[in-house]
């Protein structure tokens, strides 16, 4: 009996000393301290997504971030990349395709080209702060905006193709 009242004793000393002891889930609550949740954006229209950076295209530029690719992903989307003239156009004649994700520099020679695929893709444009968009081409990203950006432009892209399926 007297070691049970001895160590009911220690243990409530303890607690008195650090009175800074947090509950379960406690931690969660200060600031800067609680769990990190990314907005899940789930696509309502997936797709498959072609993305055609050149070589040459620089390195910070969203249209190569990991993390685009990433994002477009989780959305439910099918990503590729390519940097090769040639294998994009062999990519349009083969691979079922909705989206091509491109810099608006090479929209003279796209066109052509996306007109030619079985699959009629759709166009994204990409300004990059060096080109100048052609004036009939709409081109809506830029090469610094963010994923959310880019993941509401697919979107938007897609759903307008969903219609056009639909109504023909």
């Amino acid at each position: 009996m007297r070691t049970i009242a001895l160590v009911v004793g220690l243990v409530l000393g303890v607690s008195a000393l650090y009175p800074a002891a947090l509950a379960c889930g406690d931690k969660f609550l200060m600031v800067g301290r609680g769990a990190r949740f990314q907005r899940a954006y789930a696509s309502v229209y997936p797709g498959k997504i072609l993305i055609y950076a050149r070589p040459s295209t620089d390195a910070k530029a969203a249209i190569r971030d990991p993390q685009l690719h990433k994002a477009l992903r989780q959305a439910g989307h099918a990503v590729s990349m390519i940097e090769d003239w040639a294998l994009l156009e062999a990519a349009l004649k083969t691979a079922s395709t909705d989206i091509v994700l491109v810099d608006v520099a090479e929209a003279a020679r796209l066109q052509a080209t996306l007109a030619a695929a079985p699959t009629h893709p759709d166009a994204l444009f990409v300004a990059f702060p060096s080109a100048q968009p052609p004036s009939d081409v709409i081109c809506r990203l830029k090469s610094s905006d963010r994923p959310i950006r880019f993941l509401d432009e697919v979107e938007n892209a897609m759903k307008a193709r969903s219609k056009r399926a639909k109504a023909s």
